[in-house]
This record gives structure tokens, C-alpha cells and sequence, in this order.
């Protein structure tokens, strides 16, 4: 049989509607059977003046919410400033930027990076550059570093003068003419390659259609040398005058063979 709720007068003079005294609360419940189990003899409830005060007032309820909230937000408000405080204002600035450089994708736009460290942060863009330096700026300062002490250790052992080898070379020293005779070979070659690369200005005449040639022929002065152009008969591919003949199926010049496989290749309109 289950224990009988406890009842309270309600004063009317200092009756509160938003507070009341409950039975069903658990801990109170937990404490009367515990009081019960002491005194088994005694058919006497526990008095409910002993019971908890619940309050449900919403103005009461949202002010402890808003307090609560308000002190955890202090809470974390004071360990970020404690973080902060950690660190110096230099090594902010110096993480800062290093983080845009490494996040930049167009390593060409690292340039840039203070500028835009400035204007997201309000720090002035001489202070940014006096305090940090750049990526590519760091990197060449270490291989400047690596490079001098390589330089500095190849040239720590010298051998005297005085000392001389115990072996001899069998390869023949290079006389003076021969250097110059292989340089002035490898010129020749090269200012050949240059020349026969060149394109004369019948191959362009013969490559552009009537209406760029109307345009070109208007626009220069001196059309002496086009009236005497179409004289001259030439090859329709490079421009020579020995041992002509005639395509079959076009009717262009043609002066070789290679000519003749280039023109089948690309420029035939007969085929």
C-alpha cells in the first residue's frame, strides 16, 4: 500500500503562488521511509513543513540561467587572455604571417601577404616587415648560411705550391690553336643553324590569302619590289629557283623531294 502524501494549510497572508511545498520530491520521499524504518511502532508521517521549497517562478528561474552563463563567459574570457598572455606581440604578428604565406597557393602573391596582414589587423605594414621577414627571405638567408660554410670547408685545405704530385697525366695538354679552331667551328655552325632557320618573304607571301595581302601591299610604300615579285618564279615551299617542277595536281612549284613530300603534307589543294 503506497504512503499518503502529505497535505499543507496555505495561509492566505503569506501564500505565494510561485512557491509550494511538495511530497513527490525524491529526496524527500528517501528521508521519510528512512524515519519510517526507525520508528516501526509509530503510525506518525513526517511533518511536510520539512519538505523542500520548490520555486517556479520564470523571472527567478531565467535570472539563475543568465547568471550561470554570464559566469562560465567570464571563465573563458579569462583562460583565452591567459593563452594570449603567453605570447608576445612579436610572435602573434610572426605566427600570423607565417600562416598566411604557408596558406598562399600562388607563391608569387607572397609579396603581398604584410599588405594584407595590415589591413585585417590594423598593425602598421613597417612595423610587419621590421619585426618579421618572409619565406623566401629566410630560406636564402639558410642557403647563403650553407653555402658559406661549404665554401669555408672546401677552402680550409690548401696544398703548398712547393708540393708536387706524384703522377703524371697522360692526356695531352690542348695547344691555344685548337681551342680556337673547335670555338670558331662551333660559331660557324651556330650562325648556319641561325640562316637556314630564317623564312624569306616569298614563303610569307605565299602562306596569306588575298585579303591580307591587299592589306600588307596598301600599307607599304615602296611596291616596286611586288610588282617585280610575281616575275620571279620560285619554289612554293622554300623559296628556291634551281630545278623546278610543277604538282600535278595544284600546279605550285616544287624544287625537291622533301619539298614535294612537305607540299603533299600541307599545302596541296588538289589532293
Amino acid at each position: 500500500m503506497p504512503r499518503p502524501f502529505s497535505v499543507q494549510e496555505i495561509d492566505p497572508r503569506t501564500y505565494n503562488p510561485n512557491i509550494y511545498y511538495s511530497a513527490l520530491d525524491a529526496e524527500q520521499q528517501r528521508r521519510s521511509q528512512n524515519a519510517m524504518k526507525r520508528k516501526k511502532n509509530s503510525n506518525k508521517i513526517t511533518s511536510s513543513r520539512n519538505a523542500k521549497r520548490i520555486n517556479y517562478s520564470l523571472a527567478d528561474l531565467e535570472a539563475r540561467l543568465y547568471t550561470a552563463q554570464n559566469k562560465e563567459n567570464s571563465n573563458e574570457d579569462k583562460s583565452s587572455a591567459e593563452k594570449t598572455n603567453k605570447f608576445s606581440e612579436t610572435e602573434l604578428i610572426q605566427s600570423k604571417r607565417r600562416f598566411m604565406e604557408l596558406d598562399t597557393e600562388n607563391i608569387k602573391d607572397i609579396g603581398d601577404v604584410p599588405t594584407l596582414l595590415s589591413s585585417v589587423s590594423g598593425i602598421p605594414r613597417d612595423r610587419i616587415d621590421s619585426v618579421t621577414t618572409a619565406i623566401t627571405n629566410a630560406g636564402d638567408q639558410t642557403n647563403n648560411s650553407v653555402s658559406a660554410g661549404r665554401g669555408s670547408s672546401n677552402n680550409r685545405f690548401e696544398i703548398n705550391s712547393s708540393v708536387f704530385m706524384s703522377y703524371r697525366s697522360t692526356k695531352p695538354p690542348k695547344s691555344k690553336d685548337q681551342a680556337k679552331k673547335k670555338s670558331s667551328t662551333n660559331r660557324q655552325l651556330i650562325l648556319r643553324k641561325v640562316l637556314t632557320s630564317k623564312r624569306k618573304l616569298h614563303t610569307y607571301l605565299d602562306t596569306l590569302d588575298h585579303v591580307n595581302r591587299s592589306i600588307i601591299l596598301h600599307n607599304v610604300y615602296n611596291k616596286k619590289y611586288f610588282k617585280v615579285l610575281p616575275l620571279i618564279t620560285i619554289c612554293s615551299i622554300c623559296g628556291g629557283y634551281d630545278s623546278l617542277s610543277n604538282c600535278v595536281a595544284c600546279g605550285d612549284k616544287i624544287c625537291s623531294v622533301s619539298c614535294y613530300r612537305t607540299h603533299n603534307e600541307t599545302r596541296c589543294t588538289g589532293r
